[in-house]
């Protein structure tokens, strides 16, 4: 029987075993819940909300992006922490606390009260994210880590698939109020499940043999050849996690903008009810799904993992701007707008195995923090930018055009990075 380091001589690793189903799965699960409790106010906005809380296009996204800004607070303190301590008892006090405020958003009556909930639960959910990676990081070497990621990051289209259907039967037998109670309570059931099940890395898991942490160990023998960073600070400040925090600013921007707003835009042009709308709403989600599976695993074996990310951005880009172009024929724009979620999440996985191979192992927590932190802010702006366009013109073309622009910009950017180590192994 071969094991896990001599499967890691050939060009990519096969990730099965505990690994897969004790660490990759329940991660998997809960950023599930993670992302359908950010984006579910999307349905929420169609669903009555608005016209309950007595707000407009403009302050709804204000409620959507302020989750941003909370979220990018802590995200440098909260991956420091997750280094230093047990992330597992940090991700099982963090998923308590995100699911009781994700459930309490429901109760809101007037805009201050919305944006008060979106504000804190952005706060906690940002530690979630560095956490995870801190703890991914810990787990797989990075010969392995674009696959690693790309199963891990299934949950982003999952989430909007199961959230669309979901929530549009939420809202039309019940209200958007209790969408909020029913979509944020798994949160505390899988941060349990994260705690029971899974390990905070190799060497305090008790149900990996002794064998198995040899060969998880082997595989990240090569790890320690990553170029050398001493201290967060300038961890923090290199240049190549700058520049890689402005790709994510500009991602992000054009991305959950589009996001934030796709329901809207697909009532608007089809008329259908929240049902039928929610359902569509998936599709694009589902060709996110493939795209993701895909790029992670060619990614590994090519090791291009800056021109994956490259050509993702900037193929969406292009979707967007064409489904603008062709507004005239409402089933082709919208057939555009579809398509182009095949490029929707697929630049994740080769995106952070860039991050985790310039920095250290010790260091991955603060620089993935100060990408989240920068980039996050244009998560804040996607969604108010689209919804302030729309209430001022009384149409989405303008605010999509200003999100395909960004994800031309992030592309651009990305060129700019260095190669990465699996790149200039794949060149010589």
């Amino acid at each position: 029987m071969t094991t896990i380091a001599e499967r890691a001589s050939t060009k990519v690793t096969r990730i099965a075993g505990p690994r897969l189903t004790r660490v990759l799965l329940p991660l998997l699960l809960l950023y599930l819940v993670d992302f359908i409790d950010r984006n579910n106010i999307s349905f929420a906005i169609i669903g009555g909300m608005n016209t309950d809380l007595h707000i407009g296009n403009a302050d709804a996204g204000l409620a959507s992006g302020i989750f941003f800004i909370g979220y990018c607070i802590l995200q440098i303190p909260s991956g420091i922490l997750a280094e230093r301590y047990d992330v597992r008892k940090f991700l099982l006090v963090l998923g308590t606390a995100w699911g009781v405020v994700a459930m309490a958003t429901g109760l809101s009556q007037n805009l201050a009260e919305l944006l008060t909930a979106r504000f804190l639960l952005g706060l906690i959910e940002g530690c979630v994210w560095a956490a995870i990676l801190v703890m991914l990081s810990r787990w797989f070497a990075d010969r392995e880590r674009a696959t690693a990621n790309s199963i891990w990051l299934l949950c982003l289209p999952l989430s909007f698939i199961i959230m669309s259907p979901l929530s549009g039967v939420i809202i039309d037998n019940l209200s958007w109020r209790w969408l909020f109670f029913l979509e944020g309570a798994p949160a505390i059931i899988f941060s349990i499940v994260v705690f029971f099940v899974s390990a905070s890395s190799p060497a305090v898991a008790p149900w990996l043999s002794e064998r198995e942490r040899a060969d998880i160990d082997a595989l990240r023998a090569d790890d320690a050849q990553r170029p050398r960073v001493t201290g967060y600070t300038r961890a923090i400040f290199n240049p190549q996690v700058l520049l890689l925090a402005g790709v994510y600013f500009f991602w992000l921007l054009g991305t959950v903008g589009y996001s934030t707003w796709l329901p809207a835009v697909i009532k608007q042009a089809t008329g259908s009810g929240l049902g039928l709308t929610g359902l569509i709403s998936a599709l694009p989600y589902v060709l996110a799904f493939i795209g993701l599976a895909f790029i992670g695993r060619l990614t590994d074996r090519t090791g291009r993992a800056k021109l994956a990310v490259v050509i993702d951005l900037a193929a969406l880009g292009v979707f967007v701007l064409a489904s603008i172009l062709c507004s005239a024929v409402p089933v082709l724009s919208l057939a555009l707008l579809i398509f182009g979620g095949l490029f929707f999440f697929a630049m994740h996985a080769p995106f952070w195995t860039i991050t985790m191979e310039i920095l250290p192992a010790a260091l991955v927590g603060a620089g993935i923090g100060m990408i989240s932190l920068i980039g996050n802010i244009g998560s804040f702006l996607g969604p108010y930018i689209m919804g302030d366009i729309q209430q001022a013109t009384g149409s989405y073309d303008t605010g999509l055009a200003a999100m395909s622009i960004s994800l031309f910009l992030a592309a651009a950017l990305m060129l700019l990075a260095r190669k990465n180590v699996s790149e200039r192994q794949a060149g010589r």
